[in-house]
Parts: structure tokens; sequence; C-alpha cells
């Protein structure tokens, strides 16, 4: 038998490219699956506050004009990021280091004769909420 002559790396070319478009490949993929990640984890956001919003909607007190009612919000301005508020106000009382404007809610959470809600409605919806968020990211659909 002939004796095998071994070619050197640079005749025999050197496996730096391949494993460098290996490397790109993986990347790729990798990318795509962060992208649609997130893509899903906002699409899941999005579900979750506006189900939030409308409990929130259902659990506050009833006032005569209902304004605090109908006034939930979600700002959908950041990337994975929601924020639920209400908008409604009443003037301010400089006599007792108010501003120009109360937030009704934080009297209703936090006054002495307030009736608590918003804490103990996200603490009872806590699962429902993560579970549309899990259930987006998970099937694309809830």
């Amino acid at each position: 038998m002939a004796d095998r002559v071994r070619k050197s790396r640079r005749e025999r070319g050197s496996l730096k490219p391949t494993l460098n478009q290996l490397s790109d490949a993986v990347n790729e993929v990798l990318q795509e699956i962060i992208t649609d990640t997130y893509e899903a984890i906002d699409r899941g956001l999005d579900k979750a506050a506006r189900y939030t919003e409308q409990k929130l909607m259902a659990a506050t007190p009833k006032g005569e004009t209902g304004a605090t009612e109908v006034s939930w919000e979600v700002d959908f301005r950041y990337k994975n990021v929601r924020y639920i508020y209400n908008t409604n106000t009443r003037p301010g009382n400089p006599l007792n280091d108010e501003g120009s404007n109360v937030p009704i809610v934080n009297m209703l959470e936090f006054g002495s004769k307030g009736k608590p809600f918003v804490r103990r409605t996200l603490e009872m919806e806590q699962n429902n909420i993560i579970n549309i968020i899990k259930k987006e990211i998970e099937n694309g659909s809830t």
C-alpha cells in the first residue's frame, strides 16, 4: 500500500469559513426567534392590558357621574411594557398640600374614606393576566 501523503492545511482548506458560516446561520436563526418572541410578548401584553383595563372598569366604585369608571386608559407606546392608568381627577386643595389636580383613583385607593379596589383586582386577576401573556407566547393566540 502506498503511503498517503498528508496535505498541509493550506492545501486542504480551512474549516474556519465553514464554522463562520455556521455561526452566522445560528445567529440569524436566534435573532429571528428573539424578534418573534418580543413580538409575541407585545401581543400578549396588549391583550392582557385590555383585559386588565376591563376588569378595573368593572371594579371601579360607581360614582354619581361614572367618570372614573370610564377613564381607564392603556399606554401602548413602549416595547414590552404597558401602563394602565386612570385620568379622572378633581381640583387639588392647596391648604392640604395638594397639587393642582388629584387623581380620583388615588383617593379611592389610599384615602381615609376610600374604597380600595385596584390592588385587590390586580391580585385576583394576576394568574389570568399572566396566562394571557403566556398563551400568546406559546401559541400565538389566547
